[in-house]
């Protein structure tokens, strides 16, 4: 059963998040978050500075109260029971951040960007141990793989996937959805009908750590298995009509939320 939870934004909702206590967040235009209790009641609202688009926002698993909220080119750290300032920021992008994403340790933030570069900061530190640029059009996603705190899988839209590996600061394997296209395994297209180009726009990694998916503006989502430092396509269907913005493998579970 769908609810419908309303009071929090006055304009659209670009991304979301929920915690292990059942707490979500949600990010909006215009600098716009809130936090919601489990049923649905605004607990908390601010503005952030400099009003752009909230893209990420994502909840610390071992402190549930600590919040990364990406606005911009700039990082902010919240804590979620009281929404009236940051507890730290950081401008380490050169463009507008798209996703963000903690290594399993929550040593390493990675952010990625409309440049494609992906920024890896040491939260210890608080400043930038690598800068990863491979895509060459926006970096739309980025993922740290479970159980591997060193790497990381990576999507944009120049229609490539990427496994990092950050101690070599470069991927170790790199496909393109469109030359892949050939090796589909779907059925006849309906004729006269336009395909959309595989702008890949989503990466979620199973809590295995090997298994991710990636979502992508064609409608399909592929499924790939991570072998030593290669990666093979286990899987790739069409459940959507249009593009699909968003995958999620759900924690501790083979489902997958597109």
């Amino acid at each position: 059963m769908a609810v419908k939870w309303t009071g929090g934004h006055s304009s659209s909702i670009l991304c979301l998040n929920a915690n292990k206590d059942g707490l979500v967040a949600s990010g909006g235009e215009g600098g716009d978050l809130v936090a919601w209790g489990e049923d649905g009641t605004p607990l908390g609202h601010m503005q952030l500075e400099g009003a752009d688009d909230v893209t990420s926002v994502l909840f610390s698993a071992s402190c549930p109260t600590k919040l990364y909220a990406s606005h911009g080119e700039t990082i902010s750290v919240l804590d979620v029971r009281s929404l009236k300032g940051s507890l730290d920021h950081f401008h380490v992008n050169e463009e507008e951040i798209n996703c963000l994403s903690l290594n399993e340790t929550e040593s390493l933030l990675a952010s990625a960007d409309d440049s494609g570069a992906i920024k890896i900061l040491d939260l210890e530190k608080k400043k930038v141990t690598r800068s990863l640029k491979r895509h060459s059009n926006i970096c739309s996603s980025v993922a740290f793989r479970p159980q591997r705190p060193q790497s990381l899988v990576s999507c944009g839209l120049d229609m490539q996937v990427m496994l990092w590996s950050l101690q070599k600061a470069r991927p170790v394997w790199i496909t393109n959805l469109q030359e892949d296209e050939t090796e589909e395994t779907e059925g006849p297209q309906t004729p006269g009908r336009l395909l959309n180009p595989a702008l890949a726009h989503s990466v979620s990694v199973a809590s295995c750590g090997n298994i991710f998916s990636c979502g992508a503006e064609d409608g399909k989502v592929r499924i790939f298995r991570v072998m030593g430092v290669k990666c093979e396509r286990e899987l790739g269907f069409k459940g959507h009509t249009l593009g699909v913005s968003q995958v999620c493998f759900l924690p501790e579970s083979s489902l997958l939320l597109t």
